[in-house]
């Protein structure tokens, strides 16, 4: 089977780049060549956000699937419709679980779950690339399958509510300093391992039942955030007796301090979100939870620590989770 990636070097595709590759997929992944291509993997040089130049770097080559990781507004879905008609059997695009409704009806999502979120532009325009790439299987057969990963992290990621692609969190508790949860503490939160996630995105390939389909991929490991700060803590080695220093905050507080988190939290990370993934693993029996938040987290930390410029903060976000916790004990002081 031949599959294209565009995107194959992140926190997701690279891991799911790899099990293609033990799956003996002929695997091609273009992208901007920033970052190296997984070994046994064809490298195509091209920007996705140029389809002109996506479209020469192909050169009208066919493909069994083609896997969409970096597409996030509208039109580059309506480009990508433009130039993979006829060009794949399949067209997996990877879309994200927080276009699913918000605030929730009912903590348990699954596919029937509506699609709508007042509070993230970028779940509303992972929406509006679902309706494009729907209405242009609905028209004309584009062959889309719609794949809707929710909070997925690997190797280079510590999972935490604020931020996890950088170490920002982990210094703080390391350092003894505060750490601000959303609300207080005890909504629940799904995270999978990209490795667990690939098995199933990897065994939706060549599958021609899957397509006009969506399908959610989500671990079965359900914490509360307190949690999962406190596995953090563990994995750094952190002892209970001296922290992490949690402070619980209002997710509606935080977005009147800082919108563009408050945009990211109300519009995902603040509400219980379990998952029914019954529908992917009909199809892939394979899928399941296999690297639990603990085993995880250890392998991250120890990646951080390789290096130790993996381990600085980013200086911004540190600023920006002081600032919410100085407007927070303000505004209680004030009210006491």
């Amino acid at each position: 089977m031949r599959v294209l990636f565009l995107g194959g070097t992140g926190n997701i595709s690279s891991e799911c780049a790899n099990e293609a590759l033990e799956q003996g997929i002929e695997l091609h992944v273009l992208s901007r060549g920033t970052r190296p291509s997984p070994r046994g993997a064809t490298a195509i040089l091209a920007d996705v956000a140029d389809m002109a130049a996506v479209a020469r770097a192909i050169g009208g080559m066919r493909f069994d699937a083609v896997v969409d990781f970096l597409c996030y507004e509208p039109e580059s879905a309506r480009r990508a419709v433009a130039i993979f008609s006829g060009l794949t059997g399949q067209y997996v695009f990877i879309s994200t679980a927080s276009a699913y409704e918000k605030p929730p009806r009912r903590h348990v999502i699954d596919e029937d779950t509506p699609l709508a979120n007042p509070y993230w532009q970028y779940a509303r325009d992972k929406i509006a690339c679902e309706r494009v790439f729907m209405e242009a299987r609905n028209r004309s057969g584009f062959p889309v399958t719609i794949v809707r990963p929710s909070h997925t992290y690997g190797q280079t990621w510590i999972p935490t509510a604020f931020v996890s692609s950088d170490f920002t969190v982990a210094a703080r508790m390391i350092a003894g300093r505060e750490v601000v949860v959303p609300g207080d503490g005890q909504s629940l939160w799904t995270l999978t391992h990209a490795r667990d996630f690939a098995v199933g995105l990897v065994g939706l390939l060549g599958r021609s039942e899957s397509i006009g389909e969506a399908y959610t991929i989500a671990g079965d490991e359900v914490l509360t955030w307190d949690e999962i700060h406190d596995a953090v803590a563990t994995a750094l080695g952190i002892s209970a007796g001296d922290g992490p220093r949690l402070v619980h905050v209002p997710s509606e507080f935080i977005a009147r301090v800082d919108p563009p988190m408050g945009e990211r939290l109300l519009g995902d990370k603040a509400w219980s979100s379990v998952f029914d993934c019954a529908k992917v693993k009909r199809l892939v029996p394979e899928f399941r939870t296999t690297i639990p938040l603990s085993r995880g987290l250890a392998e991250s930390v120890a990646w951080r620590r390789a290096d130790p410029a993996r381990m600085a903060a980013d200086g911004i976000m540190d600023e920006r989770i002081d600032r919410i916790l100085g407007a927070w004990k303000k505004a209680m002081e004030q009210a006491g």
